[in-house]
């Protein structure tokens, strides 16, 4: 009743109606418990598209009200030393709140964990391992946590707040990304995922939503709630599922406990897959996209999007093959794949890698790829040169049984 108040208030004040024709159209509401704007397009005093457009006007004044309330209510919210300024963001364990740490005179991210789960001593200690696994990290890409702690009975911990826009924000914005845009992006999160690696942390949720761009490029991993480390295990038994359905691996999907950094690079080949073709891998219902995660190959990307550089497109293929044994085996190797594509597509376009670095990409990447094939050379001299002496041995025992023979004979004579 209050909004339809409101609506007949910005009606009047536009000249649609009269405050006469008002109170009737409001007597019709109370009785027939239709809406007062249906009620007045019924009578003819404004036509639907007006209707339409005064109600969007009103919802929009309705909500900018209720911020305005919310950011004034937060102002005067204190949770230790940070004070809130308004909510940027909400999780499955958490809500995340532009805050000021006072003692430092900063802007921060805070993470508040839900009021739900704050009886719940499992989430409970999920919640601070989080924080305390996340806060042994330091990398420039990823995001940095400050600090965790208790006030009043909410647990919090406090990171980097980072100005800029999620790569989920892009896709809405641009569709289809830019590929030049999409290696930079893909290059830095692999960064990140080298760095976790050697910490022997999975991250466990990559995602569009979780890579962070600022201002001046940088991209930045962060959103650590489903990270597996070793000091969780005991939060985490065999079949259980964590992660987004729309980028999980196949073997998160199944709820396989011992995950490794293969994982990550098939989500992140999800991600890759949706930045290129505006869409995710596959779509449906959640417990659709996980079957198909599991047993649905992905869709041609080429009939998406055409004029892909193939290498990129191979090397997509490759993060998301089923079988982590098919992927890329660590970030390394994916990174000097993705930097050989990158120099490729330069070159499709004319333009050849001219800088120290590419340069020194080139002949890494390189390197690198000529140190595998003398591997599988050797490799393959040894199969074969054991292979010779296999086949060999049958020979040499003919001919020394034979000459056996003809000795025995020749000194029976």
């Amino acid at each position: 009743m209050d909004e339809d108040f409101r609506y007949g208030q910005l009606a009047i004040e536009g000249r649609l109606i009269t405050p006469d024709q008002f109170d009737a159209a409001m007597t019709e509401v109370k009785s027939s418990g239709k809406s007062l704007a249906s009620v007045l397009v019924k009578a003819g005093h404004v036509d639907q598209q007006t209707a339409d457009r005064m109600t969007k006007a009103l919802r929009r004044i309705m909500r900018d009200e209720r911020a305005k309330s919310e950011a004034g209510m937060l102002a005067q919210r204190q949770i230790g030393g940070y004070r809130l300024v308004r909510r940027i963001g909400e999780g499955g364990m958490g809500e995340v709140y532009l805050a000021e740490q006072l003692n430092m005179h900063r802007q921060v991210a805070l993470k508040v964990l839900h009021d739900k789960w704050a009886d719940d001593e499992e989430f409970r200690k999920r919640f601070l391992l989080e924080a305390r696994a996340a806060g042994k990290l330091s990398h420039h890409n990823l995001i940095q946590v400050y600090d965790v702690g208790k006030y009043q009975g909410v647990y919090y911990f406090s990171m980097e707040f980072v100005d800029g826009v999620t790569v989920e924000d892009l896709i809405d914005h641009e569709g289809q990304v830019l590929v030049e845009k999409v290696f930079d992006i893909t290059l830095q999160v692999c960064n990140a995922l080298k760095y976790l690696s050697r910490e022997h942390i999975v991250h466990r949720d990559i995602k569009p939503a979780n890579i962070m761009i600022t201002k001046d490029g940088t991209v930045k991993l962060g959103d650590f709630g489903f990270i597996q480390s070793g000091y969780d295990a005991e939060l985490l038994q065999e079949g259980t599922t964590l992660g987004t359905p729309d980028y999980i691996s196949p073997e998160q999907a199944r709820g396989d406990r011992n995950l490794d950094v293969r994982s990550d690079i098939y989500s992140l080949g999800a991600t890759l897959f949706h930045m290129l073709s505006g869409d995710p891998m596959f779509k449906g219902s959640c417990s659709q996209v996980m079957h198909d995660h599991l047993e649905t190959e992905p869709p041609d990307l080429t009939r998406l999007r055409s004029g892909l550089p193939k290498d990129l497109v191979r090397v997509i293929a490759k993060m998301v093959q089923k079988d982590p044994a098919d992927r890329y085996q660590s970030a390394d190797e994916l990174i000097a794949d993705l930097e050989m594509a990158k120099i490729g597509a330069a070159g499709d376009h004319g333009s050849l890698p001219s800088t120290r670095s590419q340069i020194l990409h080139v002949i890494t990447a390189e390197k690198g790829r000529i140190s595998q094939l003398e591997d599988q050379i050797s490799q393959l001299t040894r199969q074969r040169r054991l292979m010779l002496v296999l086949l060999a041995v049958p020979w040499v025992l003919t001919v020394m049984l034979v000459i056996t023979l003809v000795l025995f004979l020749t000194f029976r004579h």
